[in-house]
């Protein structure tokens, strides 16, 4: 069962015109940061299900922190709403979370809105963007009801290009205190916590409530490879789950590039992976384990 559990919403329901095509080369070569539904539904044909959200903007923020939907979509729907939209384009095989901000106004409403209304089933928090303290007291406040209404969370964790992102608040460390003051709460750590595979895989390991997704590591084979290694030495790949980034990576090439990590390892003489380790990677039924299959 592939599963992919970091997708972003399409910033356009339509065809995305050639004067709103948007990349940036510090996130890498071919990384896009636009696209239609079509070219999701096109590019989830390789995996079985797949987790699709938005991210929420700060309360006041003219503009999403992350990838700007605006243009692309009515103005009346907001990032929840498209989560939902896209995910009913094909019920059985995608899985709408919704995103918040800690410290909006409405956040109870529309919690109970995007789960209620729009059958949002978790939840993804990019709190370095969103500017929010994890172990604060407006996060705290969202855990407690994730964890009493037993939905999971994704986190941003890790690097980021924008200028006015915390990376203090990316940071895995700090997830060690939410997973020991919420212990029932299912929470994945994204991108591995690029480049801190090391303190990420110390956080994953000592909580049976905290995994990692691996989006972003196949396009980078010698950081994949520390990542992977890393979490094979300690005996836990089996806590890592299958993410790409869409549209940024398509499952596609996230796939291509765990399968090319040991021939990059061959090349430079570097200890392998074991396949069957990579194969589960790339086929663990993360659904399965979240509680939403």
């Amino acid at each position: 069962m592939k599963v992919d559990v970091h997708t972003h919403i399409p910033t356009h329901r339509d065809d995305v015109p050639a004067e709103e095509l948007r990349s940036d080369p510090l996130i890498g070569l071919g990384a896009s940061l636009t696209g239609s539904v079509a070219d999701f539904t096109d590019a989830m044909s390789v995996v079985d299900r797949a987790i699709v959200f938005g991210i929420a903007a700060r309360p006041g923020s003219p503009e999403p922190p992350v990838l700007d939907w605006r243009a692309g979509w009515p103005e009346r729907l907001n990032q929840n709403d498209i989560a939902a939209e896209v995910a009913a384009t094909d019920p059985g095989r995608l899985v709408p979370f919704m995103s918040l901000h800690p410290e909006q106004p409405d956040l109870d409403d529309e919690y109970d809105r995007a789960v209620g209304d729009l059958g949002c089933r978790g939840i993804k928090l990019s709190l370095s963007y969103q500017v929010v303290d994890p172990v604060g007291e407006a996060a705290f406040h969202l855990f407690a009801r994730l964890q009493d209404d037993g939905l999971p969370v994704i986190f941003h964790q890790g690097a980021s290009i924008a200028s006015n992102a915390r990376l203090t608040f990316a940071h895995p460390l700090p997830m060690d205190q939410v997973a020991i003051a919420f212990p029932r709460l299912k929470i994945i750590l994204a991108h591995v916590a690029h480049p801190w595979y090391e303190d990420c895989v110390t956080v994953v390991r000592k909580h049976p409530n905290v995994w990692t997704e691996v989006s972003g590591a196949g396009v980078r084979p010698w950081m994949s490879w520390r990542a992977m290694r890393v979490f094979h030495e300690y005996g836990v790949t089996h806590k890592m789950l299958f993410g790409s980034d869409w549209p940024l990576r398509s499952p596609q090439e996230t796939i291509d590039g765990l399968y090319g990590v040991n021939r990059y390892a061959r090349e430079h003489h570097m200890p392998e992976i074991p396949e069957a380790e990579i194969e589960g990677i790339i086929n663990r039924d993360a659904l399965d384990i979240l509680g939403l299959d």
